[in-house]
């Protein structure tokens, strides 16, 4: 479903120039869930916003289903993958409805049925028809999220990109939120890649996981090898140590990766 060859993506340009992915390479198997982990600034979520159309000044191939992305998206392309951010407080305009904001993409891409679509949908993500004409503001952070993943799901979409879709969130509702994107991933057959620097949040929904560090793939590794701690790279091995917890002798030895 997600082939990606030789992704690059540069800021900027002479001495402030930043190279922010370098020659990233995966797939994706239909209905697959796949994780990209790595600390802040490893370049993770820039390869989905090159992917969904954010960024447009990408060099490589991506394709979906077979098909080549260009670097300008037609809003065609568009309604095939969509994307759930990582703040559901900022994705959602706080002055519209509920409804408003469910019903802009049937618009855009000139979908009939409306209000049915609207309320199937909102059932599905776990919210009932009383939600529809609520705002932002007066839903908790897990609702909004669901709302934002509502979003995603009512163009009917073959691929869902997730950055970190559940780090601003309580781990309680974390857990609801994963749950939920796991039972709605296999209703639908849908295909994710995962984007997060939590590796317990990956390896509950995804079967293979991509590390990234400065830009750059380092290794890829199964659910189980990230469950065991049996790595092969220096840098994947320190990310799953700090995982573990606090402890302060190997904090020491952890080392700067250039």
């Amino acid at each position: 479903m997600i082939d990606i060859e030789n992704l690059g993506i540069v800021f900027g340009s002479g001495k402030s120039q930043i190279t922010a992915v370098r020659n990233v390479s995966l797939t994706v198997a239909e209905g697959e869930s796949y994780g990209i982990v790595g600390e802040s600034g490893s370049g993770k979520s820039t390869v989905l916003r090159a992917m969904v159309g954010i960024y447009s000044h990408w060099t490589g191939t991506i394709r979906i289903a077979g098909e080549p992305l260009k670097t300008k998206r037609s809003v065609s392309s568009r309604k095939h993958m969509q994307m759930v951010f990582q703040d559901p407080y900022g994705s959602l305009h706080p002055r519209r409805t509920i409804d408003d904001t469910l019903s802009e993409p049937l618009i855009i891409h000139g979908l009939k049925n409306r209000e049915d679509r609207v309320l199937k949908i909102l059932k599905e993500v776990g919210l009932g028809p009383e939600f529809r004409f609520r705002y932002p503001h007066q839903l908790s952070g897990g609702q909004r999220q669901r709302v934002a993943i509502a979003r995603a799901l009512i163009l009917e979409p073959r691929v869902i990109l997730l950055d970190e879709p559940t780090s601003a969130l309580d781990v309680s509702v974390q857990a609801e939120i994963l749950n939920l994107l796991s039972a709605l991933r296999k209703t639908h057959g849908l295909t994710y890649i995962m984007v997060s620097h939590d590796l317990a949040v990956v390896g509950h929904l995804c079967s293979r996981i991509a590390v990234m560090n400065r830009g750059e793939v380092v290794e890829e590794m199964s659910e189980e090898q990230m469950r065991s701690g049996n790595v092969r790279h220096d840098y994947t091995r320190q990310l799953w140590t700090a995982s573990q917890g606090y402890d302060r002798a190997a904090l020491e030895t952890f080392k700067e990766f250039a």
